[in-house]
């Protein structure tokens, strides 16, 4: 059995796997032996996270990846905090490896729900989904941004996260045959969530192609244009909230 990894890139523990593809080896065995050893030597010398697909990992009991999973579960701490004035005696330890600083965060929720229960949808998940469906949607899709779908912690590198780019991200994820019975459910949320913004239209939605991606995208443009209206950008001081057009003047020039 491989050994345990820990990803430097999404935090999670997982058994390694190695890169490249096995049909890959058979095409090159039907036409020499040589070049499919080589690469199946160059496939077993690079391991990949099974999670996120990412080089960045490192044996689970290395003493970089223990740290890393310390600073990953214990309560976050104030950035500036007062040290110590006891003094205290030095003792001679080994030398360990340098590790990267930590990560800081603009969102750190310590939370049990994951990013489910970060944007409030964790009554719609347990009523909306199956057993089967959510087993399907975690193990697809558990590591989002960093963050686990239903379980654990929230950590978001920016503050302006929304449950629009959310779930409209989730939504473009499914595309797969397979995961059409969840993305029909995900997308009648989106919709849900989506119309307590403006009205929808739903013809507009089941056929254009960037109608979906324009309300993903509102929260951004909407803090960004507050942020100018408050910085005195605009003469008049002001700007149009979106109507029953779809659409405002400014956005449509």
């Amino acid at each position: 059995m491989a050994q345990k990894v820990y990803c430097n890139n999404c935090g999670s523990i997982t058994n390694p796997k190695v890169a490249g593809s096995i049909i890959i080896t058979l095409i090159l065995v039907w036409f020499a032996i040589v070049p499919a050893v080589i690469y199946e030597i160059w496939r077993s010398k690079n391991k990949r996270c099974r999670q996120c697909s990412s080089p960045a990992i490192m044996p689970l009991h290395s003493p970089a990846a223990q740290q890393a999973i310390q600073r990953q579960q214990a309560p976050v701490q104030q950035a500036h905090t007062q040290p110590d004035p006891t003094p205290v005696s030095v003792v001679p330890s080994e030398s360990k490896p340098d590790l990267p600083p930590a990560e800081t965060f603009a969102i750190d929720q310590n939370i049990n729900g994951g990013l489910i229960e970060f944007f409030g949808l964790k009554r719609w998940y347990q009523a909306a989904f199956n057993d089967e469906q959510k087993h399907r949607l975690e193990d697809r899709f558990g590591i989002v941004s960093g963050n686990k779908l239903a379980s654990g912690p929230v950590r978001f590198k920016f503050a302006n996260v929304d449950i629009l780019q959310f779930l409209y991200g989730l939504e473009e994820k499914l595309k797969p045959q397979e995961f059409s019975d969840i993305y029909k459910l995900i997308d009648e949320q989106y919709k849900v969530e989506a119309s307590k913004f403006c009205n929808i239209d739903d013809n507009r939605w089941n056929n254009e192609k960037y109608y979906k991606s324009w309300f993903a995208l509102m929260k951004p443009r909407i803090d960004a244009l507050t942020k100018l209206k408050e910085d005195g950008y605009f003469k008049q001081g002001q700007f149009d909230m979106v109507n029953n057009n779809y659409a405002t003047q400014p956005c449509l020039d």
